[in-house]
């Protein structure tokens, strides 16, 4: 693709956000000759290595519309942004991916799942709650405990909450209802967490980027293992639902596809994210293509890269914050660690849990690369 956009425009891609997601994408176009514009603002992780910094906010539909006059294609780095605007962005003549009509859906929880059910792909028990007298009996239905989630707007572990009574049932409803209901899942006795890229192009090309082992920590990704500790069959299963999974939600660039593997060996969705996914920052060092990279191929419709791992085993440990403070990073003892790849997101304030960055080990073995990942990780010191 030429650097010189075909309609005058500045530049190639626009997204709309500038965290950490906006930045890695950013850094995966330079090498490509594609610049990249981000909508936020200059001191946000994105800001420094981005083309141009359209400035606003993603939640301002002014905002929107200004970075689809600037750009040539539209994506995103969060689903919260709203569909309706994204709409009218499409309809004026900028192209956006994932699609608007797309997104109206993958951004409700509820509606999300009702998609996957209609798809027949496997999904746990769900419902909607209007109101917190139904919790007794969806308690008698799915047993206790229950899981209830936010419709919108949740992610981090923010807007999740394990039940174990009606009493705490109530209390969640109070916090996550926006007056349109909350879902409500059985919870899913599961003996690990899966996930799994899927790069899907607007040439109709697809690249599954190989079945990950997520584990979690307060409902927040603290380490990734690829390839998943799983047999065969297993693996072959959830690549299978993955690319399902993103099939259905009509996944242009990348959707994650976050699994359940259960005790009976079947796997289930457990939700999707329309664009690059944490449990994929493994894939920048991992992967012959990263996630990043894919995504930007996909959504321009420029041939996809395989996404074939580098090594018998990659780790992939996020540095979440443990305190809240001024972020000073303990550079020298982590770079100090051999065959570890850090990735800062040059956040200026420290938050506990506040995803600060990652590392990446490559080895041959899981427990040799976690080794590595972990030392570096706590040498940062954040």
């Amino acid at each position: 693709m030429s650097q010189t956009p075909l309609d005058g425009r500045k530049y190639d891609v626009g997204i709309a956000g500038a965290g950490q997601l906006a930045r890695m994408t950013c850094l995966a176009a330079w090498p490509l000759g594609l610049r990249v514009a981000v909508l936020g603002s200059p001191d946000e992780p994105a800001g420094p290595v981005a083309a141009g910094v359209i400035s606003g906010d993603w939640k301002d539909p002014a905002a929107i519309h200004a970075l689809g006059r600037a750009v040539n294609v539209v994506t995103l780095e969060n689903e919260f942004v709203d569909a309706r605007v994204l709409a009218e962005v499409e309809a004026a003549g900028t192209p956006v991916y994932p699609r608007p009509a797309s997104l109206s859906v993958i951004q409700d929880k509820a509606l999300q799942k009702a998609l996957l059910d209609a798809s027949d792909l496997p999904v746990a028990p769900h419902v909607v709650v209007s109101h917190p007298a139904e919790f007794a009996a969806v308690g008698r239905d799915f047993g206790w405990p229950l899981m209830l989630k936010s419709r919108t707007h949740g992610y981090d572990g923010y807007g999740n909450a394990t039940c174990l009574t009606p009493d705490e049932a109530t209390e969640a409803f109070t916090r996550f209802d926006r007056g349109e209901g909350v879902l409500v899942e059985g919870f899913v006795p599961f003996t690990m967490e899966l996930a799994a890229m899927v790069a899907r192009s607007t040439r109709g090309e697809q690249a599954i980027y190989p079945i990950c082992e997520t584990i979690q920590r307060d409902h927040v990704c603290n380490e990734v293992v690829v390839p998943a500790r799983i047999d065969d069959a297993t693996r072959a299963r959830a690549r299978e639902v993955a690319s399902l999974a993103a099939e259905a939600a009509d996944g242009l660039g990348v959707t994650g596809v976050e699994m359940f593997l259960c005790e009976d060996g079947s796997v289930l969705v457990n939700e999707l994210a329309p664009r690059p996914h944490n449990s994929g920052h493994y894939s920048i060092e991992g992967c012959e293509t990263s996630q990043f990279e894919n995504h930007l191929r996909g959504i321009l419709g420029l041939p996809l890269g395989p996404a074939l791992l580098r090594a018998p085993s990659v780790a992939m440990v996020n540095i979440l914050g443990t305190m809240n403070g001024p972020s000073q990073p303990g550079l020298v003892g982590a770079l100090g660690v051999h065959g570890a790849h850090l990735h800062l997101y040059d956040k200026r304030e420290v938050r506990i849990r506040r995803k600060m960055g990652h590392v990446t080990a490559l080895a041959g073995s899981a427990d040799e690369a976690l080794e590595i990942a972990r030392d570096a990780v706590q040498k940062v010191g954040l």
